[in-house]
């Protein structure tokens, strides 16, 4: 599927968990990071992603604080 370069991790205006950045910090996901989206599943409410030979499952919320090119 589509890959791109993560340019900046940041919580869409008007979100209130402003833990998410972090967490997604933990999960290894930082700028300049390649990912690939392999899938959406659940009638697109889920992204899975993968970097290296990780994969995450990501809801709407957290694949929106993703920014790449």
């Amino acid at each position: 599927m589509k890959k791109f370069i993560l340019e900046k991790i940041e919580v869409p205006k008007g979100a209130a968990n402003a833990d998410l950045i972090k967490r997604l910090y933990d999960l290894g996901l930082h700028p300049g990071l390649e990912v690939e989206i392999v899938s959406k599943i659940s009638f697109n409410s889920v992204t899975v992603i993968q970097y290296g030979s990780t994969r995450l499952a990501l809801n709407e919320e957290e694949f929106a604080c993703l920014h790449g090119r």
